[in-house]
């Protein structure tokens, strides 16, 4: 819990980074990056992954009780993290894994790896185009008719609900980093399953939602780090990583 309130205590530093010209740039510059597969060379999740839990179902039981017990922490320091965490850019993402890191994680100081990590993770996440309008999940707060404390992010016609494409960013981005710095791979794993129990909290997945997304990342980690241009931008990010920490 300690990086989780040094976290919490930066957010308004934080806030105030994300709606400056200079990250609006920088992020967006490196966030036009190419993809390493389309989709349809990505394994497909409907292919394996289990089916959407009917509502009789022990794993929706589940579901519900994971989704009410994240209702109460919206009022905690945790749920005011969980609302930061429903941000996708690249520099929060950097930044959420940088405070376990020991480094100023930025795309200004590790422009090579801040492309590298956007492209592995936005693969990633590009590799489900298909299966959230497959599984056409409802949301938590559509089928519990609720409200969430991001309000501004609701719809009531996006039912992607199943998987969860924040956590599949989110543990993939997990995956690679903990892989640069192994220092501080529990720590870094620690994020990253935070992050994914974030939308949780926010109620915009169930759990199952979340499991979902972090075999999916698993098994898209599995197939970019079997690609030859995969393999030569990790090496590149991996030296500019360790260059700058010596």
């Amino acid at each position: 819990m300690t990086h989780i309130l040094r976290f919490t205590f930066l957010l308004g530093f934080s806030f105030v980074l994300f709606t400056t010209s200079t990250f609006a740039q920088s992020s967006n510059k490196v966030e036009k990056a190419k993809y390493f597969l389309k989709p349809n060379q990505m394994p497909d999740p409907t292919k394996y992954l289990p089916p959407v839990p009917s509502v009789k179902d022990p794993i929706f039981f589940n579901d519900s009780v994971v989704y009410e017990e994240g209702k109460r922490l919206r009022g905690t320091e945790r749920g005011k993290l969980a609302v930061a965490d429903t941000s996708i850019t690249l520099r929060y993402i950097m930044q959420r894994f940088g405070a376990v890191m020991d480094c100023d994680f930025t795309p200004e100081n590790y422009p090579q790896v801040a492309d590298f990590l956007f492209r592995t993770y936005a693969t990633a996440r590009h590799g489900i185009t298909g299966a959230k309008d497959f599984y056409h999940r409802q949301r938590p707060y559509q089928y519990f008719h609720e409200s969430t404390p991001v309000p501004n992010k609701e719809h009531p016609d996006d039912w992607t609900s199943y998987p969860s494409g924040h956590t599949i960013r989110y543990w993939t981005a997990a995956l690679l980093l903990a892989s640069i710095d192994p220092e501080h791979q529990n720590e870094i794993y620690q994020v990253g399953y935070e992050l994914g129990q974030s939308r949780t909290i926010v109620g915009f997945h169930y759990q199952s939602d979340i499991d979902a997304a972090r075999l999916i990342a698993g098994t898209a980690f599995a197939r970019l780090a079997g690609l030859r241009q995969w393999q030569k931008a990790y090496k590149k990010a991996y030296k500019e990583f360790w260059n700058k920490k010596r």
